[in-house]
Formats: structure tokens, C-alpha cells, sequence
């Protein structure tokens, strides 16, 4: 059996990247990347993870689909596939809504 979460360990890598270029007006703080379990690239969701439910909804307003367009370009700059780039979907939340939906792994199940 192969444990090939790589393209979901590359979306969490971009994911940062994107996070630490500060490119995003509206900042996000941390990151969920949920793939496929068979470690297909096709279908991975990426959390954006806001410190405010406040901040959270500016960031769905302002920046939601201009973080997604940059996190895919990174991707696939990154050697992504491009068409799996395009199945990537995306969210956003915050670090208070996590805890009050029991924590990390309650919230995303």
C-alpha cells in the first residue's frame, strides 16, 4: 500500500505559502486540507481558517474567490496537476466556530 497524501501535503504546503505571502487583504490564520482518502489530487478541500467569526465573513466577501485563484496558480506552479487544480474547493471559517463545534476534529468531520 502506498500512503500517497501527497498532493494533499502540497496544498497544505501552498496553502502557507499563500497564508505567509500576505497577499490576501483580509488575513487568514491557519489552514484544514481535507483529500481524498486514495490520494487522488481531484477533490481536495482546502479550509481557510479566519482568528474571528468577523474576519471570517470579511474574508468570504472580499477575498474567498481571489485566495482560491492564487492557492490554484501556487499549486500548480508547484507541479499540481492543472485539471485537479480546478477540482480544488475551498471554504471559510473561523478559529471560534471551530471550538464551538467541538474542535478541530468534530468540525470537520
Amino acid at each position: 500500500m502506498t500512503t500517497d497524501f501527497k498532493w494533499g501535503t502540497m496544498i497544505v504546503a501552498c496553502t502557507e505559502q499563500l497564508r505567509d505571502s500576505g497577499v490576501c487583504l483580509v488575513p487568514f490564520v491557519d489552514r484544514e486540507v481535507i483529500p481524498p482518502f486514495d490520494g487522488r489530487p481531484d477533490g481536495i478541500f482546502a479550509w481557510f481558517i479566519c482568528d474571528t467569526v468577523a474576519t471570517k465573513e470579511r474574508f468570504r466577501a472580499e477575498e474567498l474567490p481571489n485566495a482560491m485563484r492564487r492557492l490554484r496558480a501556487i499549486a500548480v506552479e508547484n507541479g499540481f496537476p492543472k485539471a485537479a487544480a480546478e477540482s480544488l474547493r475551498s471554504d471559510v471559517t473561523s478559529k471560534v466556530d471551530i471550538e464551538k463545534g467541538g474542535g478541530r476534529f468534530y468540525f470537520f468531520r
